[in-house]
């Protein structure tokens, strides 16, 4: 149904595009550019519209028509999928409900989450002493300058 109305809208909308270019403004004579047809009444002259505005006027209220009745189909669809998202979400939960059922308790699990404590000879209570830290910080600094010094000297050989 809804395939139908839109293909009918887009034809209605096709034929009211055509009929209004077909149409001749009111003001669209030789004279109008030299200011003539400023004779008229603000509206045009009234008079009975020929059969091109008598079209335009039908298909405008055919492609209203078919628009709201676009909305309306639009409307109901989406309300039937609510109800149906509604069911699914309902079976989704009396289905989590079963599954969190049979979810095994932390009682009969055999998972042993205790960290086993390191004992005293794993655990080293020496602290250096500042002799020890100072003595081997310049070393390894001289060692690395020593290293750049003779990488420099290779590269310029």
């Amino acid at each position: 149904m809804e395939l139908f109305l839109m293909i009918s809208l887009l034809v209605v909308a096709l034929l009211l595009i055509g009929i209004i270019l077909i149409q001749q403004g009111k003001g669209a004579e030789m004279g109008a550019s030299f200011g003539a047809g400023a004779s008229n009444t603000l509206f045009g002259a009234p008079g009975a519209g020929n059969f091109l505005t008598k079209s335009t006027t039908i298909l405008a209220i055919i492609f209203f028509a078919i628009a709201l009745a676009i909305g309306a189909v639009n409307s109901h669809e989406k309300a039937n999928t609510s109800s149906l998202l509604d069911e699914a979400a309902k079976q989704a939960e009396e289905g989590a409900s079963v599954q969190s059922s049979e979810i095994p308790s932390e009682e009969n699990t055999d998972i042993s989450t205790e960290i086993p404590a390191p004992t005293s000879e794993e655990i080293s209570t020496e602290i250096p002493s500042e002799e020890d830290t100072t003595e081997t910080i310049p070393e390894s600094i001289d060692a690395a300058a020593e290293d750049a010094k003779k990488a420099q000297d290779n590269g310029d050989n």
